[in-house]
């Protein structure tokens, strides 16, 4: 009778921190990974720079998640941006040609620069949607797009 009393005392202490540890392991959200490649680069000719937003509001107020200057040293180059979590990312590159760090632009605010959006997406009459080039990324593994440079 006693080792059954310890046993139930066991049982009902051991519940609580189990379940505490199956619900933190199911909350913990892994990390995926986003590859890019970047194509049309102009080589030797300034920086490619590709940003990444995780939402429309995010690229609106210019405020990337995380973003690279890569040398533009070919035709294409690849971006990797590892440990995301599960979400919808957008990708935007342009080539900074006169390297001042900023898209140049033209009459109406058109760029001047080559520039181009992940999926590869292009707007009519402007920039396309969020909705448009938003890549998902899983909670891991590897999703890949592509960015084709226009002028």
């Amino acid at each position: 009778m006693t080792l059954r009393r310890w046993g139930t005392r066991w049982s009902r202490r051991m519940v609580a921190p189990v379940t505490l540890l199956a619900l933190t392991a199911a909350g913990t959200a892994f990390a995926g990974e986003l590859r890019a490649t970047v194509r049309n680069v102009r080589p030797n000719q300034g920086k490619v720079m590709v940003a990444l937003f995780d939402s429309a509001e995010a690229q609106a107020a210019k405020a990337p998640r995380a973003g690279y200057f890569v040398a533009a040293l070919g035709t294409e180059l690849q971006v990797v941006f590892p440990d995301l979590p599960a979400g919808r990312y957008g990708l935007i590159a342009f080539q900074d040609l006169d390297n001042n760090g900023e898209l140049a632009t033209g009459l109406f605010g058109i760029p001047a620069e080559p520039h181009g959006f992940s999926r590869s997406a292009r707007g009519s009459f402007g920039p396309p949607g969020f909705d448009d080039y938003a890549v998902a990324v899983g909670a891991a593994g590897v999703a890949t797009t592509e960015i084709r440079l226009v002028e």
